[in-house]
């Protein structure tokens, strides 16, 4: 995804400290990663020389036409909060335009190196990306590049209209209470349970591009039918067997050519959506009508739909 067009990329300026060789490294590594997806990447290592000044070139942390992107160790707390060397001199660069704008984002912590996720007084309680571990290092950094091409994770929904001005007011419980929208989770991981006979069967997990329609029918005691047939589903596939997220490794070496699947207790839906991500629901109970001591029928899953539109189901979503 190289972004050719300086003109459009987002430029960055990269705060680290110098803990190790190794770290410096995993710096340079990050930074090369973004700058091959199209960040406009600032970095000592690159952009200065010997007998460059030092001093300078870390005052273009002070630019307010750069995102700051400060990978926070728990060596860069110490020294940003003690205000020492290159860390405590850039903290004084960015902390008058952090004071300029209370509500602004222009600093984007990166956790790494920080067993307890701590960040230096001067950012506060700044949400962070977490790439301490490298197993979730994959949605870490999708998250993080999201953020700096000015994208959003979540996207926020579309504003509905007063169901009081559309309703006489004795009739909006009945409305709200059969209202599709109750059948919605939009967090990308999670657990729900909720009777299949209403809406037509059909549950919403995620949101925008990370949106799936489960479509769920009744297929005796301890088993439940999965379709294709909402219109934002592309495949569904059998996982049998496969109860959590790290048994699924590979999402497409499960057949997903048939438009039904039969999913029982202990198994696993793997679900492709129109826009290439992939979700696994993982069906913990089904109850019929019959087995119900509710007398209603009822599925609990859990689900996880994972940050990048790839099939390898390694890590939890973040």
């Amino acid at each position: 995804m190289t972004n050719t067009d300086q003109t459009q990329a987002p430029w960055v300026f990269v705060s680290y400290s110098w803990d190790s060789a190794a770290h410096s490294d995993w710096v340079l590594a990050l930074a090369t990663r973004l700058r091959s997806d199209g960040v406009n990447v600032i970095l000592d290592r690159w952009d200065t020389r010997l007998g460059s000044d030092l001093s300078l070139f870390m005052e273009r942390a002070a630019d307010s036409e750069y995102r700051i992107l400060a990978v926070v160790t728990s060596a860069y707390v110490r020294k940003a909060d003690a205000a020492e060397g290159g860390v405590g001199y850039e903290r004084k660069m960015i902390t008058p335009s952090l004071m300029k704008d209370l509500h602004g984002h222009r600093v984007v912590p990166v956790i790494r190196d920080n067993p307890e996720g701590e960040l230096p007084r001067f950012l506060g309680a700044a949400k962070y990306v977490d790439l301490r571990d490298d197993e979730l290092h994959e949605d870490g950094y999708y998250a993080l590049l999201q953020e700096l091409h000015g994208l959003q994770p979540t996207p926020k929904p579309p504003l509905g209209k007063n169901p009081f001005r559309l309703l006489a007011e004795d009739e909006v419980p009945v409305a709200l209470r059969h209202d599709p929208s109750r059948y919605v989770a939009p967090a990308f991981e999670g657990k729900v349970s909720f009777d299949y006979s209403n809406n037509d069967g059909r549950f919403v997990i995620g949101t925008g591009e990370r949106s799936f329609t489960i479509a769920f029918s009744t297929a005796g005691h301890g088993a439940i039918y999965v379709y294709t047939d909402p219109s934002d589903i592309l495949t569904v596939a059998l996982a049998p067997g496969v109860k959590s997220p790290g048994e699924v490794n590979d999402a497409s070496a499960y057949d997903g050519s048939s438009r039904i699947r039969t999913i029982q207790v202990g198994d696993a839906a793997i679900l492709r959506n129109q826009n290439n991500y992939w979700a696994a629901v993982f069906v913990d109970e089904v109850l019929t009508r019959e087995s119900s001591p509710t007398g209603k029928p009822k599925i609990a899953f859990r689900y996880i739909i994972p940050a990048v539109p790839a099939p390898a189901f390694v890590t939890p979503a973040s």
